[in-house]
């Protein structure tokens, strides 16, 4: 179904599959940067722990939104249409990634704070980089790096969830709420360059 912005359905899902794809390959890129350990079952891992833990942000900012709970329902099996295939060729090597990652995102939200988004990003990053195993002396400076990107997507979603819906109210389909909140969505670039460690 168009969307208001004359954005389809698929192209609205293939668009937002792009963008989680991205904030999870530069989540991915810094730690095989960080990680000295890059075998083949190691990588997988770590690939499906971000994959978690990006699905985990995704899940907190619909839920914090002021979309109605009948709204995400209508939603959330869309978004996990376009994810699944994703999830399933980018965060596990080909493995079958999307039920373990969508079990696995309940862990990494195990510790939110409702109504902060910025708490429940530092604790999704924490538990990411403690479910890692990473030596003791690269955890803090990954937790620091890591969390304003979290955040910051969280906070930006879920403030143009709002925005648009307080605008338009119930005359917008949830498709049509959020690709205009794709539509105004800026590009991750200069958050992405936190995770950038030198």
């Amino acid at each position: 179904m168009p969307g208001k912005s004359g954005i389809s359905a698929s192209e609205l899902a293939r668009n937002y599959g792009v963008s989680l794809n991205e904030f999870a390959d530069e989540v991915m890129k810094l730690l095989a940067r960080v990680e000295s350990d890059s075998s083949a079952a190691r990588t997988a891992s770590r690939r499906r722990e971000v994959c978690a833990a990006v699905s985990a942000a995704m899940s907190f900012a619909l839920d914090a939104s002021t979309l109605t709970a009948e709204e995400r329902a209508q939603l959330e099996p869309l978004l996990r249409e376009v994810l699944v295939p994703f999830w399933n060729q980018h965060c596990a090597a080909g493995e079958s990634a999307a039920d373990y990652i969508v079990e696995r995102s309940t862990f990494y939200l195990s510790q939110r704070v409702p109504g902060s988004q910025v708490k429940t990003a530092v604790s999704i990053v924490t538990l990411l980089v403690d479910a890692l195993e990473l030596p003791e002396a690269q955890r803090a400076p990954l937790v620091q790096a890591l969390s304003p990107s979290f955040a910051h997507r969280m906070v930006a979603d879920v403030y143009r969830l709002n925005d648009v819906r307080t605008r338009f109210g119930l005359q917008l389909s949830v498709m049509g709420a959020v690709a205009l909140l794709l539509q105004m969505s800026p590009g991750y670039d200069s958050i992405l360059r936190i995770l950038r460690m030198s």
